[in-house]
């Protein structure tokens, strides 16, 4: 017997009204991080700027997020979507040239790039920063050029170490988007995919991180 829908009770409206205000403040804490970072740089802005410019108090920032730190990582991690890096298939080193170019398209056309390099510059001197790019970025997304080499393991058609590969990545992106962000453009997508997939065909160690 198919179960007739019924009209919400008094206390699920109530709890459906609740969840809207804590997805709009979120939103509006994400938002004003992201204004404050433009406007700002991510070093040069403190949790009460974002939390004075989402009109929340500091303790709702906290409440999520137990650092500014971890915070922009979440940014950083909406701005570049996993799903939006994924290439089409094909040879290993055209896809790994193409999801380079698809990050630092992003790294051009958004704060994106601003932000991480922030992140990075800051976590030289801020163990909490460290901390939040080791947790959410370093560990959180080394599948992603993991995943791309790893299945040309899987299917034979490359022999190589998958974290060698992503290791040579993110050293020589960070890196960049510090020292020289103008570089990061399609030639040396093409240029990274060919030198990290070399190291991870010759290297014998094992090691881990991600862009």
């Amino acid at each position: 017997m198919p179960q007739l829908e019924t009209e919400p009770t008094a206390p699920d409206r109530a709890s459906g009204r609740a969840a809207g205000r804590i997805s709009r403040k979120h939103k509006a804490i994400v938002e004003a991080a992201l204004a404050c970072a433009i406007r700002d740089g991510v070093q040069a802005t403190s949790v009460d700027a974002i939390a004075a410019q989402a009109g929340v108090g500091k303790q709702t920032i906290y409440r999520w997020w137990p650092s500014k730190a971890a915070l922009y990582v979440d940014v950083y991690s909406e701005i570049v979507g996993k799903d939006v890096l994924m290439p089409d298939p094909g040879p290993l080193t055209t896809r790994l040239a193409a999801f380079l170019s698809k990050l630092f398209r992003l790294y051009r056309e958004t704060p994106a790039g601003r932000i991480l390099a922030g992140l990075v510059a800051a976590a030289t001197s801020d163990p909490e920063t460290r901390r939040a790019l080791q947790e959410g970025l370093v560990l959180g997304r080394a599948e992603l050029v993991e995943g791309l080499v790893g299945e040309a393991v899987a299917d034979g058609t490359f022999g190589g170490d998958p974290a060698i590969a992503n290791e040579i990545v993110v050293a020589v992106v960070w890196k960049r988007l510090v020292m020289a962000p103008d570089s990061l453009d399609d030639a040396f997508a093409r240029t990274l995919a060919d030198l990290a997939l070399s190291a991870a065909a010759s290297s014998p160690y094992r090691t881990g991180a991600a862009p």
